[in-house]
Order: structure tokens, then C-alpha cells, then sequence
């Protein structure tokens, strides 16, 4: 604690270094920080327009930078003492180390002709493309290197949400719309069948609203996306849900009220929610009643 004080005092008596502290507060750190801050400018608005009229350019760039980085450290060395996978639920770890083996060997085999940047393409990026290609469920993939040859493979795979029936095609779909190219789609026959132009890809929407109450939701049987502006929903005991453009939400809400009052949907057919504000019930013998949102 004394020499601090004893070299704080000699700061402070000291006319020469107190000059030199304050010419570059005061004058060199911030002629530093505005230099880097136009020098960032300039590289970002060269990038932009590399980017927009020579875009060849940056690629060429990517590939030198990637063979020098990956080739000239030896991070590309394709003999891995241990393999890592993790999240898999449907790909199989047996099928994404038969991937990483076969894509090491033929990537081996490339180098061994190949000694130069042309067209050079990461291991680590081969290995992320091909266990995407090859195996449907998985989403993304993030792989990293442990040195020497440890590497572990985090995998997301697509989560199931419905059945998407186009035409007289079916396709199973995530609740983003992403269709997963399945042989067999007999297996998601729980699912929700959904209907009509870009119903797929207004999935969310549905998904959203049914995360809401899980238990209601597992009544849902069908959805029909109309005019692509909003939902028709089909419930396991034949009941249509017409549901509005907007807000669809707070109707989902209002129709948990309706279905949790004793005896609320006997002999029902239709609750229709597509004017804000009014509920609609229509039943069986075909009386309609309205009712005031709840």
C-alpha cells in the first residue's frame, strides 16, 4: 500500500508525466477510438460492395482463409481417436459415425490430390452437409474439435407437430412448416391433419395457440388453413372451431371457457369466433345462439 502511494504521489509531482497522461486522455485515446471507428466504416462499406458487385471475390477469400487456417494447423487431420454425439433421437449414433467415417476417408483421399486452395471445402463443413443430407431428421448440427482428435457432434433434430396433406400427398412437418421426408408416415397418424394452400408453412400459428392447454388440444383432429387468411379447426368428437384472422389467441382463450362450463358443448356443432367480441354456438338442430365474449 505505501509503494502505491509513494508511486501516486510521484505521479502527481511529476509536471512531465502529468502532461503525457493528459495529452493522451485527452487526445490520443479518443483520435484512436474515432480512427477505428472510420476504419470499421470503411471495411463494412467495402465488404457491402464486394459483396454486391463482385461476390466472387469474398468466396475466394473464404476458401483461401479456410485451407490456410484448417490445411497449414492441421485441424482438418481426419483421424478422430473419439467420436461424441449428442440430441439424437431418430438418427442413430451408428449412422452418423458411419458419416463421419466415410466422409474422413474420401476427404482424405481428395488431399492426397489436391495441395492448393482451389475449391477447398472444411472437413468440419463436409461432415455438417452430408449428416444433413443423409439422415431427414436432423436439423442443424454444430460440430467442434477437441485437439488432438476428440470430436463431438451436437445434434437438433425436427420435432414432429403435424401431418400435412397436399393434394394426395402427406408429409410430415415441425411446427415451423418444415417438411421431414419420412417413408413411412404411419407412425404420426396422432398428429393434426393439416389442410389447404401453405397450411405448412402457418403452422406456428397453430402450435402457439395449442401450447396453451395441451389437454384441449389433443381433442384437435384436423385444420383446415382457409383463403390463407385463417383456421378451421376440427375437433376429435366432430365440433368446428372457426377461428378469426386475428387475434386468435385470446379466441383460443375464450373457447377454453367455453369448453371447461358443465355441459357447454352438448349438442354442439359449431362455435364460431371469427367476429371479435360475439361468440356464435351453433347446434344440432340447427338453433344458433350468440353469447358475449367471455
Amino acid at each position: 500500500m505505501k509503494i502505491r502511494e509513494k508511486f501516486s504521489n510521484f505521479l502527481a509531482q511529476n509536471q512531465f508525466l502529468r502532461r503525457i497522461k493528459s495529452f493522451v486522455s485527452l487526445k490520443a485515446v479518443p483520435f484512436l477510438m474515432k480512427s477505428f471507428a472510420v476504419l470499421l466504416v470503411i471495411i463494412v462499406v467495402i465488404l457491402i460492395l464486394i459483396k454486391v458487385f463482385r461476390p466472387i471475390y469474398l468466396d475466394k477469400l473464404y476458401q483461401q482463409t479456410s485451407f490456410y487456417f484448417f490445411h497449414y494447423l492441421n485441424l482438418d487431420n481426419q483421424s478422430f481417436s473419439e467420436v461424441r454425439i449428442t440430441g439424437n433421437k431418430r438418427a442413430t449414433t451408428e449412422e452418423i459415425e458411419a458419416i463421419v467415417n466415410s466422409v474422413a476417408k474420401d476427404f482424405k483421399q481428395e488431399e492426397l490430390h489436391k495441395n492448393n486452395d482451389e475449391s477447398y471445402e472444411p472437413l468440419i463443413k463436409k461432415l455438417v452437409v452430408e449428416i444433413k443430407k443423409n439422415l431427414p431428421w436432423v436439423n442443424k448440427v454444430v460440430i467442434t474439435r477437441s485437439m488432438p482428435n476428440l470430436i463431438s457432434i451436437a445434434v437438433t433434430e425436427y420435432e414432429p407437430f403435424a401431418i400435412w396433406q397436399d393434394g394426395e400427398k402427406k408429409y410430415v412437418t415441425d411446427k415451423d412448416g418444415n417438411i421431414v421426408l419420412v417413408n413411412d408416415i404411419a407412425e404420426f397418424k396422432h398428429l393434426v391433419i393439416l389442410s389447404g394452400k401453405g397450411a405448412n408453412t402457418h403452422a406456428k400459428s397453430l402450435f402457439n395457440i395449442f401450447t396453451i392447454d395441451p389437454t384441449l388440444s389433443g381433442r384437435v383432429y384436423s385444420a383446415t388453413w382457409l383463403g390463407g387468411r385463417r383456421w378451421d379447426i376440427r375437433f376429435d368428437n366432430g365440433l368446428l372451431i372457426k377461428l378469426p384472422e386475428d387475434n386468435i389467441s385470446e379466441a383460443w382463450h375464450s373457447l377454453i371457457k367455453i369448453y371447461t362450463m358443465p355441459g357447454s358443448i352438448l349438442g354442439l356443432k359449431v362455435i364460431d369466433l371469427r367476429v371479435e367480441g360475439k361468440i356464435y354456438l351453433e347446434y344440432g338442430d340447427s338453433v344458433i345462439k350468440e353469447l358475449k365474449s367471455l
